[in-house]
This record gives structure tokens, C-alpha cells and sequence, in this order.
């Protein structure tokens, strides 16, 4: 006989309501699954959920989870490439806090499983792809950035409540304040127009931290999808450009941050580049917002033509550390991480088959 389907109706935090349609044996078996690792104590081997095993402890556990343990999760698809459990379970342990960290490999059509989940039980969560923009229309509360960039990658919980934000920028600043940059007066260019160039473009904004901003794009269709929101917010002039085209190069000449948001040059192309180098000149920063390889040919070439770089492993970690802090409420201090223990998170990852 064919289990009936439930029908559900979600109030989101910008007004409007979200309908949506699961298997009440599905939902059952998600929750009980997840509640059950909560619960267990040392010694459990997996959990999986819908054949998919999701974390694997040995028998060298150097923490135990208890009934009062707190879970945290990652909520993507798919996750096995992430180095996030690898820094947030670090940072519990060190800080000796009751709290768990694990990734949840949930397809999109599942997704409202895994949030009814958190919201039962669960300290937080943090998002990645494909989910950032689909969790926020779960929550009953967002923050100011995150409702203009429509995504969220933190989930928390407040009075009762399920509240999102965007950490992303954090990370992003401390990122570049430990390279040696100094923000104020800043005629910023983002190489790329998807979902962390709209991110860290608003924030740059929102926080006043740039005195001009660019997308630069080999697209005008998509440089002016993203220009058009993020010139609405406040006054800072924000305009587009075409690599290679004539007013490229005076844009670069004035350019003082640079910020890559593309994936050129990530591993395994590592011969890539997003842009060429007699774009570059002493006193730009040069900030690529990817960290494996630790030096893409970007960073590279903008070193050898005098500029400061970093790449986007420090904000990765303190985007992190800011999640950290809104399911905990403790500062977990950045030192308790030096960059050659990240580096090993990164360089010992081994692609699986989700």
C-alpha cells in the first residue's frame, strides 16, 4: 500500500512561504539516523544515511559523544571534499566544548528533510553547494547581507528560532589583514560574477570598505545581472568591464584589490590563469579565493610583479571560525591553527565517489 505524503507549509523569514512534499518513513528514518549518532557514545563505526556513509570514527576516538553532545553538520552535495569537519571538530576538541561536527551529504529534493532534522535537535549548521540559496527560504530569520545576496551559508538556532547569515566576508577580511592589506579607499575589481563575487562585492559595500568596485567578466550579460543589485546599495560607484577590452586597462592601472572569485587555476588546471600578467603592478593585493594549490599561476605572477597576495585558505578558516562563534557563542581563537596543519587537511584529501 503506498504511504501517504505529507504536505508542508514553511513561514520564511522574507514573507513568503515555501510549500514542499516528503515521505513520512524518508523524514523518520533521516531523523532517527542522525539523532542516533548523536547519541551514541564511543565506539560507533558509521552512520549512513540512504546507503551513504556520511562519517567514520576508529577506536581512537579523542573525544567522546555523549547524550549531552551538541551536533553541528554541513549541509552540501556533495561534501567529501570538505575540510570543514576537519577544523571545526579541531577547534571543539582544543576549547574542550560538547559539540560534534559532521558532513551530510543531502540531496537537494531531501533538503527539507535534513532542515527539519537540524531544527529538532541540532546547534547549527553551515551550507555549501548547491544549498546556500534553497536553506535561506527555511529560515525565519536572515541577515542583512544575506537577504541581498539571496544565499546563507550558517544556520543557527536563536530563541527557538532558525536564523541565516553569510560568513563568508569575515573570512574574507581577516584573510587579507594577516597578507598586510589595509582597507579605506580601496578601487576594488572582482574577477568573475557567481555567488562569491555577488557576496563579497555587497559586503565591500555594505561596509563601505571601497571607494569603487568593478566586475570584471568576459560576459556583459552576466557583469550587468550582477552590477545592476549590488548598485543599489548605497552611494560607491559599481561598474563592469570586459577582459581585454580598451577601458580595461585603466581600470587595472587604478585597481588597488584585486579579488579573483573564478575557478581558473584551481587543482587539478593549475597552468590556468583568469587574467594576464602586465595587468599587474606594485601596490595591488592580490587575493584568489582559491586554496588548493596553495600558489595558483595568478598568485605567482602578481608576486613577481611586486604585490601582495593571499590565497583563500585564512578565509576559509576564519569564515569558519565565525559560524563557530553563532552556534557556540565562543571566540575560538585562529592560533590553535597554523597554516601548515591546514595545508595537511587540504594536501591529505583524497577525491571519493560520493
Amino acid at each position: 500500500m503506498k504511504r501517504a505524503v505529507s504536505r508542508e507549509k514553511i513561514k520564511c523569514g522574507n514573507g513568503a512561504t515555501t510549500k514542499y512534499e516528503y515521505d513520512e518513513k524518508t523524514f523518520r528514518l533521516f531523523l532517527v539516523q542522525v539523532l542516533f549518532f548523536y547519541h551514541m557514545d564511543t565506539g560507533i563505526t558509521y552512520i549512513t544515511i540512504n546507503h551513504v556513509t556520511i562519517i567514520h570514527f576508529g577506536q581512537n576516538m579523542e573525544f567522546s559523544v555523549t547524550g549531552r553532545t551538541k551536533t553541528v553538520c554541513l549541509l552540501g552535495y556533495p561534501v567529501a571534499h570538505s575540510i570543514s569537519p576537519q577544523i571545526h571538530n579541531r577547534a571543539f576538541r582544543e576549547l574542550g566544548l560538547p559539540y560534534v561536527y559532521i558532513p551530510l551529504s543531502v540531496s537537494p529534493k531531501n533538503l527539507h528533510s535534513a532542515i527539519f532534522t537540524l531544527r529538532e535537535g541540532m546547534a547549527g549548521a553551515n551550507v555549501t553547494i548547491p544549498h546556500k540559496e534553497a536553506a535561506l527560504r527555511f529560515c525565519d530569520e536572515v541577515s542583512e547581507l544575506s537577504m541581498i545576496t539571496g544565499t546563507v551559508n550558517t544556520l543557527y538556532m536563536r530563541d527557538g528560532r532558525l536564523c541565516g547569515t553569510t560568513t563568508d566576508p569575515i573570512g574574507f577580511y581577516r584573510a587579507l589583514e594577516a597578507a598586510g592589506h589595509v582597507f579605506g579607499g580601496d578601487d576594488v575589481v572582482i574577477l568573475g560574477n557567481g555567488g562569491t563575487a555577488r557576496t563579497l562585492g555587497a559586503a565591500l559595500l555594505l561596509d563601505k570598505k571601497c571607494r569603487s568596485l568593478t566586475i570584471a567578466a568576459r560576459s556583459a550579460q552576466k557583469a550587468a545581472a550582477l552590477v545592476s543589485p549590488l548598485g543599489e546599495i548605497g552611494t560607491i560607484p559599481v561598474g563592469y568591464c570586459l577582459l581585454g577590452s580598451p577601458d580595461s586597462k585603466d581600470i587595472f592601472a587604478r585597481c588597488s584589490l584585486l579579488i579573483n572569485c573564478t575557478s581558473a587555476g584551481m587543482r587539478p588546471d593549475v597552468d590556468n590563469t583568469p587574467l594576464d600578467k602586465s595587468f599587474f603592478h606594485p601596490g595591488m593585493t592580490v587575493f584568489d579565493a582559491i586554496y588548493n594549490p596553495a600558489v595558483t599561476r595568478l598568485l605567482r605572477e602578481a608576486a613577481e610583479a611586486g604585490c601582495k597576495t593571499q590565497n583563500g585558505l585564512l578565509m576559509l578558516l576564519h569564515q569558519g571560525l565565525e559560524s563557530f562563534r553563532y552556534w557556540t557563542g565562543v571566540d575560538a581563537p585562529a592560533d590553535i591553527f597554523d597554516e601548515a596543519l591546514l595545508r595537511s587537511f587540504v594536501d591529505n584529501y583524497t577525491p571519493e565517489t560520493q
